[in-house]
């Protein structure tokens, strides 16, 4: 059995958070449908946890610096992520399409963020 360093291992646990911060919203959805019969599907509940995915995605640079690797897709969701989740929190009764974009690009960001742990793990 190979030894893993702990650069792979934060790869690994900062992907993973990442990842499990996607299914949340799903996850929930699936639960409440079968406790309560009802479909309640939280489209908020990844910028709610926005320090988790502040957590996976500072655990997944770490692994990347350390490792030494390509880090262009990091550089490039990492700011990304960070900077509508800002905007997210900051910002005061903002209209709906402006959220809803924000939003939007934070989980694509949150995407990218994920595939890039993926795509290096498998380097």
């Amino acid at each position: 059995m190979r030894e893993r360093s702990p650069s792979a291992i934060l790869m690994v646990v900062g992907t993973a958070v990442l990842l499990v911060l996607l299914l949340t919203p799903v996850l929930l959805a699936l639960f409440t449908l079968i406790v309560s019969r009802e479909f309640f599907f939280n489209y908020l509940l990844t910028a709610e946890l926005g320090l988790v995915a502040c957590i996976g995605a500072l655990s997944l640079t770490i692994g990347t610096m350390t490792r030494r690797m390509d880090a262009t897709l990091l550089f490039i969701f990492l700011p990304l992520m960070l900077c509508t989740l800002f905007a997210l929190m900051v910002l005061r009764d903002p209209s709906p399409v402006l959220s809803g974009f924000m939003l939007v690009l934070y989980n694509l960001s949150l995407v990218g963020l994920t595939f890039h742990g993926i795509k290096s793990l498998r380097d």
